[in-house]
């Protein structure tokens, strides 16, 4: 099972890092396409410029091509240009709309930006006047410049619809396998159950041992139920109001008379009542799974498992605390829910998960680590909403 998780881990990982390198690469390649488009601007408004100044020394040249001369000045339909004389009188505009510059202020502020984003270029005419062009990047340009985070945005929309359907997809085929698991053991149960049943009876005819013959009844009675929680699991849900720290506490008392002798099993919830609306089988069975993972924590060395209770308007909180070996890492205080994880040579990582299914998914509780220290133990809080 913890191969498993891995392989889930590191596909995850995969997936994560190839979306990454595919975005990192889409925006490298993207730059320097904007780049290259700007660098060809800037070609392109000089050019003009210098056909601006031909244009204006005609008249003390001669064997100019004006018709080719013409044909660069009117080339730019796309770069924003002003022309503006020494003295800061405007001279022209193009590509730009009049909206942007119909006042005086709006004409200043959209020089000042162009200025910042790039310097003005001189156009010195052969009887000493200057006039300055200032000019801005192109619509195309300002396109492509964003492009890539439009491009980056999109692809993490994509991945996290797909993380999200492949994620739903695996946890529906995990509840189908649960519910098909549980509704088989529970079929597989009836029989030797229903066998057993008959034997007790006949073994209390004939007058065995009292004693034994109750404690075996309790075991049965025990099978009976956990057969009808395997068979309860998947089915819509019909909660009755049930004081859950009572359960708690009959939960333990039978734990005691099978738990090793060197364990100690304390009740602490000083006769706390308090209800909450629980299916009782399930609850009874969360409470057993939370005090056989506080027995298997100590093992075969002496310890105690303790239950602790507290109730405000709102909930009830219930503790299951044990004094063994502790969990080593904060990291793991939420992966110890996660189906498939066990410390255990023979576990199959289904106890806690299936505690959280149930607290969670079910009664919208809540169940955590919340205290664990290396040899000196772990408490598990459930919390409730209080009826």
């Amino acid at each position: 099972m913890n191969s498993i998780i891995k392989y889930l881990f590191y596909n995850k990982f995969f997936v994560i890092a190839f979306a990454a390198v595919i975005a990192s690469y889409s925006i490298i390649v993207s730059q320097q396409f904007v780049n290259e488009v700007a660098e060809e601007e800037r070609i392109k408004v000089e050019l003009w410029a210098d056909a601006m100044k031909v244009l204006a020394q005609a008249e003390f040249a001669s064997g100019i091509d004006f018709e080719f001369i013409h044909k660069v000045v009117s080339s730019n339909t796309s770069v924003p240009c002003i022309l503006v004389s020494e003295e800061g009188n405007l001279l022209s505009i193009k590509n730009i709309t009049s909206s942007r510059v119909d006042t005086e202020n709006k004409l200043k502020a959209q020089i000042r930006r162009m200025a910042e984003a790039h310097p003005p270029i001189q156009i010195v005419f052969p009887d000493g006047d200057v006039t300055l062009m200032y000019y801005d990047d192109s619509d195309v340009q300002n396109i492509l410049k964003n492009f890539p985070y439009v491009q980056l945005s999109a692809i993490t929309l994509l991945m996290a619809l797909l993380y999200l359907v492949i994620s739903t997809a695996k946890k529906s085929e995990q509840n189908m396998l649960w519910v098909g698991m549980t509704k088989e053991t529970a079929h597989q149960l009836g029989t030797p159950i229903t066998s057993m049943l008959g034997w007790l009876t006949l073994l209390k005819e004939k007058g065995g041992d009292g004693e034994i013959a109750q404690e075996l009844e309790k075991d049965v009675v025990r099978l009976q139920k956990i057969s009808t929680k395997f068979s309860q699991i998947g089915v819509k849900e019909n909660l009755h109001s049930v004081d859950i720290v009572q359960s708690a506490r009959s939960c333990l008392d039978y734990m005691r008379q099978r738990a090793s002798k060197n364990v100690i099993m304390v009740d602490d919830t000083c006769g706390l009542s308090a209800n909450a609306k629980v299916n009782p089988m399930l609850w009874e069975w969360v409470v057993e799974n939370l005090i056989k993972n506080a027995l298997d924590a100590i093992g075969a060395s002496h310890g105690t498992v303790k239950i602790l209770a507290q109730k405000t308007e709102k909930r009830v909180v219930l503790d299951v605390q044990d004094s063994g070996r502790g969990i080593s890492s904060k990291k793991l205080h939420k992966k110890i829910f996660t189906p498939g994880y066990t410390t255990k040579t023979r576990g199959w990582g289904v106890g806690l998960s299936f505690c959280k299914r149930v607290v969670e998914d079910l009664y919208h509780g809540k169940i955590a680590v919340l205290h664990s220290e290396v040899n000196k133990g772990t408490t598990i809080r459930v919390i409730m909403k209080a009826s």
